[in-house]
């Protein structure tokens, strides 16, 4: 225990458990983010039609989302480094499957659908346990460095992402496959180096499971008991006022950015762009990601979240606004850099928040069904960008979209709940403001 302690005192840098979390995390990150990019344009070279790659991806998206309120429950019911263990070595079998449908030969329409759909319910399944197991092993007065720190990892991935997928796919496909297999190994035996385990905290009379809800249970009375603690977990999310508003706005907003990057990326390949060109303009992003991570800590100490959140989103929105006006490569790069500057600190800022206010035997489930909201339009994405290109080119596709992120930023500036978010220092008081009688953690079965 006071080996524990000590570690925790220590710098994030130093702190061995959150090091190997951030291994882990990092290696099942860049495995997604090499998904993400090369399954869609393999597919538009295996089926050539935008549409029937279209169709891959956001299936996939929507195998990712049904997946997620299970994967909260799981979370917050079983060892949450296990499964994160779990969850690298699917990914990497996955990947080999992969990499095995390209070696003989094998890789069309069905083959791929079916492979990305079985990476895709990994994600969803095992997704949460990452993310739940963060508060486990950071003191609450180091979430938001912690979660800044992740913002600037994500921000490099995303830096790297594009172009090593775009390199790996024009030396073979094989390779960009074997690189993702790579990245989920790693993400496991970081994870299995985990000295204390990452798991929930003991149940209380809250969160203990109704007869017959046991975790030994198998058949219906699981399924059910995995519903109903699902839809609970997302219950007191909906009842929360400082939260529920939150996530309509993060809905939109991610249906308005990916559907932007996508149809991008769809009308860059349909024009004949190299996978290389198409990768640094997605890179782009995560330049400005990194950029915008650097400011993002030392922001939310001193500026009111729900300022620093509204100015991010306004910078956001007026980028997005002005991609329809132009083709080129390198404005599209500035353009996608200059409107995510702001995300990290919008992503730390809110998601730190989240954690200070959600109980952590709860947080498996909160945490998916936060997912679950966000993500529930984002398989709408891949489609608009699919059938809206052919059917409205590239300033018609690129101006719907736009109008989904103004839209959105629209209503989070009119939002009284995010506006007055206060600095990090707050956050548990102002949470504690917002609670009422209806949001203690629900008990599973009821």
């Amino acid at each position: 225990m006071e080996n524990i302690i000590r570690q925790r005192a220590l710098p994030l840098w130093r702190d061995r458990q959150y090091l190997l979390w951030l291994g882990s995390d990092t290696g099942s990150a860049l495995g997604m983010a090499l998904q993400s990019f090369t399954v869609p344009l393999v597919a538009l070279v295996a089926t050539g039609s935008p549409a029937q790659a279209g169709l891959i991806a956001a299936l996939g998206q929507l195998a990712r989302v049904v997946c997620t309120l299970p994967g909260g429950v799981l979370a917050d019911r079983r060892d949450r480094r296990k499964l994160m263990v779990i969850g690298g070595v699917l990914g990497a079998a996955g990947s080999i499957g992969l990499c095995l449908a390209v070696v003989v030969g094998g890789l069309g329409f069905w083959s791929l659908l079916v492979l990305h759909l079985f990476m895709s319910v990994r994600n969803g399944v095992f997704g949460s346990a990452s993310d739940a197991a963060l508060k486990d092993l950071v003191p609450e007065s180091r979430l938001a460095s912690a979660l800044a720190a992740n913002q600037g990892r994500d921000a490099v991935i995303s830096l790297a992402g594009g172009p090593l997928g775009g390199l790996l796919l024009s030396v073979s496909q094989t390779l960009a496959f074997g690189a993702m297999g790579a990245a989920h190994a790693v993400a496991a035996l970081s994870a299995r180096c985990i000295d204390s385990p990452a798991a929930p905290r003991a149940p209380d009379a809250r969160t203990t499971a109704a007869p017959g809800s046991h975790d030994g249970d198998n058949g219906p009375g699981a399924f059910r008991s995995y519903l109903a603690e699902g839809t609970a977990g997302m219950a007191w999310l909906l009842r929360r006022r400082d939260l529920r508003g939150i996530l309509l706005i993060s809905t939109l907003l991610n249906l308005g950015i990916n559907a932007s990057i996508i149809s991008v990326i769809f009308a860059l390949q349909q024009r004949g762009e190299p996978a290389t060109t198409i990768g640094w303009v997605s890179a782009s992003m995560g330049a400005g990601m990194l950029l915008g991570s650097l400011p993002a800590a030392a922001l939310l100490k001193r500026l009111p979240t729900g300022l620093a959140v509204c100015t991010g989103l306004l910078v956001m929105a007026c980028a997005m606004a002005l991609l329809p006006f132009t083709q080129s490569p390198i404005l599209v790069s500035v353009l996608f850099g200059i409107s995510i500057f702001g995300a990290p600190t919008i992503n730390a800022g809110l998601g730190g928040y989240f954690m200070s206010a959600v109980p952590t035997e709860l947080l498996g489930r909160a945490t998916s069904a936060s997912a679950l909201l966000g993500m529930a339009a984002v398989p709408l994405a891949p489609l608009i960008a699919g059938f809206g290109y052919p059917a409205w080119g590239w300033a018609g596709l690129l101006c719907f979209c736009a109008g989904i992120c103004v839209f959105a930023t629209v209503l989070a500036v009119a939002n009284r709940s995010l506006r007055t978010l206060p600095v990090q220092a707050d956050w548990a008081g102002h949470a504690e403001t917002h609670a009422d009688r209806g949001t203690n953690a629900p008990a599973a079965g009821r």
